[in-house]
């Protein structure tokens, strides 16, 4: 086993689950709490020789119903790897490197509605070769989906181990054009590419900005590409934002943002391992277990000033649980005990995983916002699946504006929770809440509001209903 996408790809209110594999991957339809397999029948187990990594669930045409983008990465077995004979000698890796291994393609399936799916990733454009050799270029581990450009259609940007990562443009027909390189997210500031895994997007800085992060290799700095929303080009900030310098020794899996001290900024997230055990014994800054990192987002006051913008947490401010070293891989965050703040898991190779409770005390309050997307039946022409995923949701307060993309599918073989959380700081009140939808609609709720609560909205319904937890 892999990664994981949930998701209610029937629209019965229930939560699916996908599972990614090496080999045959699975989906469990859920009917009323009981998960029962339905893989071949839906059509996306994918092929036996694959190696799934990250999937998400998301809408691409629109329909209403959630399809299925699942990454694969190399094209591998047994009988390649023990051909390659990789030793630890000092020289080279006594992993075997992506490189040794032909790329593969991605999955695309295709909802059709009737619980069964098409797989159209060839005729949807997402079929990337290798321009000099003709063979399959992806060797994706992280995937986003999310509407950049604006024009109600939902991307996909796709992180690639040791060659570029993809943006593919959604075209409004069923297609997709690859423009990783024209947008500038395809390599590093080099122009190699890197061994990309994690990713995740936001508005970080609570402005025009967007900010696509993804984590690499060691030795190689994890990314922070970044660009105005309204131009698309975006840069490598990695370093001048002060993210990059401080994760250049860690090799980066899950990454993701996330407001941890709820004060209205995203933070950094990211968990840490190398591949090899002994890797110690031939570099000396290099370690197997590896702690997770914590960066603290500085505010607007920061960025453009000589100060960094995001600030790794002093080790001595973090709980020796978190200062534990871990062979990090997958990593989310949900609210787990249900008091406001995020708190965070972390799945390790070959050994158990981490459950980070955030208790934090600095009395800031938040807002969780809980979306319920139109049903099919609903839909005039574009419709809504009911997870909402591709909305974003936005809320006034405080003198903020802050977004936040409900994309559950993030960081690396992980599922964060689907409802999104906003900190809010001193702020007690709140000026109004947006919510602009997939299908382009756009609802603005400024009333019943209750801080330090979740906030569900419908997309029928006019008004939305506050609980407290």
């Amino acid at each position: 086993g892999m990664g994981v996408a949930v998701g209610d790809y029937d629209n019965d209110g229930d939560d699916d689950l996908y599972f990614t594999a090496v080999g045959e991957n699975h989906l469990f339809r859920n009917d009323n709490g009981r998960f029962v397999q339905v893989t071949s029948e839906a059509g996306v187990a994918g092929a036996e020789e694959e190696w799934s990594t990250s999937s998400a669930w998301f809408d691409y045409n629109n329909d209403g119903l959630l399809d299925l983008f699942v990454c694969n990465y190399v094209r591998w077995s047994r009988q390649i790897d023990l051909v390659q004979n990789f030793q630890l000698l000092g020289v080279g890796r006594a992993f075997g490197p992506p490189t040794a291994f032909e790329g593969t393609f991605p999955y695309l399936f295709r909802n059709e509605g009737n619980g069964k799916f098409t797989e159209v990733g060839e005729q949807a454009g997402l079929h990337v070769k290798n321009v000099a050799t003709g063979v399959p270029a992806a060797k994706s581990m992280g995937v986003l989906t999310v509407d950049l450009n604006h024009d109600g259609w939902l991307d996909l940007v796709v992180s690639n181990d040791t060659v570029q990562n993809f943006l593919f443009m959604n075209q409004q027909n069923g297609t997709f054009e690859e423009r990783g390189a024209v947008l500038g997210v395809a390599f590093g500031m080099d122009g190699q590419a890197r061994g990309a895994m994690g990713i995740d997007l936001a508005h970080f800085r609570n402005d025009s900005t967007l900010g696509i992060a993804i984590g690499n290799f060691a030795n190689e700095m994890s990314a922070l590409y970044t660009s105005d929303e309204h131009e698309l080009q975006f840069v490598d900030s990695a370093i001048s934002s002060g993210f990059g310098p401080e994760t250049r020794l860690d090799l980066t899996f899950g990454l993701f943002f996330f407001d941890y001290d709820l004060d209205g900024h995203l933070d950094l997230f990211g968990a840490n391992g190398h591949l090899e055990e002994e890797i110690n014994k031939v570099l000396a800054s290099q370690f197997y277990e590896q702690p997770p990192n914590l960066f603290w987002n500085a505010g607007p006051l920061a960025h453009g000033s000589a100060n960094n913008e995001f600030v790794r947490v002093p080790r001595e401010k973090l709980s020796e649980d978190f200062r534990k070293r871990m062979v990090g891989r997958g990593a989310a965050y949900a609210d787990i005990d249900s008091d406001g703040d995020l708190d965070v898991v972390i799945t390790a190779s070959g050994g158990r995983p981490r459950l980070l409770r955030n208790d934090q005390a600095s009395g800031h309050h938040w807002l969780r916002v809980r979306l319920v997307g139109t049903s099919r039946e609903n839909a005039a022409t574009v419709a809504t699946n009911r997870d909402a995923i591709g909305s974003w949701v936005e809320v006034h307060a405080g003198g903020m504006r802050q977004r936040r993309l409900v994309s559950p599918s993030r960081s690396y073989l992980s599922q964060c929770e689907l409802p999104v959380t906003f900190g809010l700081g001193q702020a007690d009140t709140i000026d109004k809440v947006i919510v602009h939808w997939p299908d382009g609609s756009e609802q603005t709720v400024d009333e019943g509001f209750v801080v330090d609560s979740e906030m569900r909205i419908e997309q029928t319904s006019s008004t939305a209903a506050a609980k407290t937890p």
